[in-house]
C-alpha cells in the first residue's frame, strides 16, 4: 500500500477515459477520495460506476479545463465534499490536428497549446495556490508525452505543447518547493489509448508495426501509466520533484524516435 493515498483526496481531470479513468480507479482501490472531471458527462458517469466498487467517496464534474474558473471550482467541490483536498493529475489534453507542419493553421496551433499547455498552466496556478494559503503542501503531476523529446509526423503542435510542460515544471518545482509543494510530470509513450489510435488513424497495420518496435514488443496500458502517477502522488516520491518521468516500454532507448 502506497502511504500518502488513503483518505486523501485527489482530482483527476481528462477521467471519461484511457490514462485518467484508469488513475481515477486505481486511487480509489488505494482508498482515495476522488473527483473526476472532464468535459462529456456520459462517459464520466461510466468512470464514477467503475469507481463504485471501492469507495463512496467519489464525484464528478462536468466542466472545459480552458475556462479560468474551472480549477478554482473544481478544488472547492473537493474540499466540500471530502474536507481536504491533496492532490491533482491533471490528465487532460488533446492530439489536435495530427497532420504535417505545412498542412495546418495558425488556429490549429493555438488549440492544441490552451488546451494541452495554457490549461495545465491555469490548473498547477489554482492548484498551487490553494496548497500554499492552506499551508498543507500538496502534490501535482501533469501528463506530458514522450512526443516532449520525440517526434512524429504530424506532431509539430503536439510536440510543442508538451515540451513547453516538460519546461515549465522545472522551474515550477523550484518556486513550490518552499511551500512543500511537489510538481512531476508523467511522459506516456506507446499506450494504447484512443489518442494513440488517433495518431495512427486508426491504421491497425501501422500501429502495430509502432507497436513492434518496443523493446517488449507491445504497446504499454492505461495502468501502467497510472500505476507510476499513483506513486508519484504517494508520500513514496516524497524527493521526486520537477522531473518528466518517461514510461514508454523502452521505445527512446530502442532509439525509435
Amino acid at each position: 500500500m502506497l502511504e500518502g493515498i488513503k483518505e486523501h483526496a485527489f482530482l483527476v481531470t481528462g477521467a471519461s477515459a484511457g490514462i485518467g479513468q484508469a488513475t481515477a480507479v486505481l486511487l480509489a482501490k488505494l482508498g482515495a477520495k476522488v473527483t473526476i472531471l472532464a468535459r462529456r458527462e456520459n462517459e464520466l458517469l461510466q468512470t464514477l460506476e467503475m469507481l463504485k466498487p471501492y469507495t463512496n467517496n467519489a464525484s464528478y464534474l462536468v466542466a472545459d479545463i480552458n475556462q479560468h474558473n474551472v480549477h478554482h471550482q473544481a478544488i472547492e467541490q473537493t474540499v466540500a465534499n471530502y474536507g481536504r483536498f491533496d492532490g491533482a493529475f491533471n490528465n487532460v489534453g488533446t492530439i489536435g490536428n495530427f497532420a504535417p507542419l505545412l498542412e495546418q493553421s495558425e488556429a490549429d496551433f493555438e488549440r492544441t497549446l490552451t488546451t494541452n499547455t495554457k490549461s495545465i498552466w491555469l490548473a498547477v496556478q489554482a492548484q498551487a495556490r490553494y496548497f500554499k494559503e492552506q499551508q498543507s503542501g500538496g502534490v501535482i503531476v501533469n501528463t506530458s508525452s514522450w512526443l516532449a523529446n520525440g517526434g512524429l509526423i504530424g506532431s509539430t503542435s503536439y510536440s510543442a505543447s508538451k515540451g513547453a510542460l516538460d519546461a515549465f515544471i522545472r522551474p515550477a518545482a523550484l518556486e513550490l518547493s518552499q511551500y512543500g509543494i511537489r510538481i512531476n510530470n508523467i511522459n506516456p509513450g506507446g499506450i494504447d489509448t484512443q489518442m494513440t489510435r488517433k495518431a495512427f488513424n486508426h491504421d491497425e497495420t501501422v500501429l502495430q508495426q509502432f507497436a513492434n518496435q518496443h523493446p517488449r514488443g507491445c504497446l504499454g496500458s492505461c495502468l501502467d501509466v497510472a500505476n507510476t502517477v499513483a506513486f508519484l502522488l504517494s508520500d513514496a516520491a516524497v524527493n521526486i520533484t520537477g522531473q518528466s518521468i518517461t514510461v514508454d516500454g523502452g521505445y527512446a532507448i530502442a532509439g525509435q524516435r
